[in-house]
């Protein structure tokens, strides 16, 4: 019985050892087996609902993997799905299957990191873009004011100004100007859901949205955008001009081309233009400028005041000072020479 019971336990200590031979070629095979020889990288461009098996056939013909099979076995090993994040890849020569999949499954795209500040207006954001080589001015421009491009992302107005969210993206090179817009208005909803406000309808978040991008080119302190806010809606409410400087700068860069000015002077207060709110009543026709989540959070959830004026008392600290009446305006008032 002895030897009988030996034999089993040696006979079994075999088959563990046959095993773990096998699992360790099978590891050895995903971490080391290498395609076939390639003297520079390829990059691969995988489109948007591209499937797995797609998606090892173009990389096994450009020689990327050797075997769609173990770039398979890789990819359930991430507990990839069956699609993976669209973009362009950039894959180096003799890379295992392995680090393939790990690269698809993390998105290591060629994307660019874009920065788009606060009350930026469309044709800067274009300008940013363009100078990263991420989309064309034109392009850009052109779909952003694309009535029906607008329609389809359901911004009741004929341009996507003011729904451009700021933030930090990533972007590729030559990217379709609809996609980058697609994800700029979807980072918007996604804010306004955030702060509360997705119940309101279309209409009058269009409003808000345009009032939004005043106060973002009006506060300078946080805490000062949701009184500006106030003093907005007061205005309105008393069939008062707005009277915002930031519409006449609007005017003066995007309408007529000029430079941003350091002062504004009482002859551009006079410039006539529908987005003048010195000479117009009411809000203007659109948004001057894509606003941030503070300034959209400001018009949404406005402070309670009395007041009807406001202006920068300290352009060092950015505070504004608040007035009830034209005479206590006044008395505060600091007139820049050439005004």
């Amino acid at each position: 019985m002895g030897r009988t019971m030996r034999s089993s336990t040696m006979k079994a200590f075999g088959q563990f050892i046959a095993l773990l031979g096998i699992i360790v070629l099978l590891v050895f095979s995903i971490l080391m087996v290498i395609p076939p020889f390639r003297k520079d990288g390829v990059e691969i461009k995988i489109r948007k609902g591209a499937s797995l098996s797609a998606v090892a056939r173009e990389l096994k013909d450009a020689h990327v993997i050797p075997s769609s099979k173990v770039f398979g076995f890789c990819m359930r090993l991430f507990g990839a799905d069956r699609t993976i994040k669209p973009g362009t890849y950039s894959f180096a020569p003799l890379l295992s299957p392995f680090l393939v999949a790990q690269k698809l499954v993390r998105g290591e795209t060629m994307a660019k990191k874009v920065i788009i500040p606060e009350g930026r207006t469309a044709s800067q954001i274009a300008q940013i873009l363009e100078s990263q080589n991420i989309v064309s001015k034109e392009a850009f421009l052109k779909e952003v004011n694309n009535p029906e491009f607008a329609e389809t992302l359901g911004i009741p107005a004929a341009t996507c100004e003011g729904y451009l969210f700021p933030d930090t993206y990533f972007f590729e090179e030559k990217s379709d100007p609809q996609e980058i817009i697609e994800q700029m208005v979807s980072n918007f909803r996604a804010v306004i859901k955030k702060i509360g406000g997705q119940q309101i309808p279309e209409e009058e978040l269009h409003r808000d949205v345009i009032l939004a991008s005043i106060v973002e080119r009006e506060y300078r302190l946080p805490e000062d955008a949701p009184i500006i806010a106030s003093v907005f809606f007061n205005r309105l409410a008393a069939q008062m001009p707005l009277q915002s400087c930031a519409t006449v700068v609007y005017v003066l860069t995007e309408h007529l081309g000029r430079p941003h000015p350091s002062v504004v002077y009482y002859n551009d207060l006079r410039v006539k233009d529908p987005y003048n709110t010195y000479i117009h009543r009411g809000l203007p026709p659109g948004p001057i400028s894509n606003p941030g989540e503070i300034s959209l959070r400001a018009v949404l959830f406005p402070s309670e005041t009395d007041f009807l004026y406001f202006r920068l008392e300290n352009a060092s600290s950015g505070k504004h000072r608040f007035s009830r009446t034209l005479a206590e305006h006044n008395e505060v008032a600091i007139i820049p020479k050439g005004l």
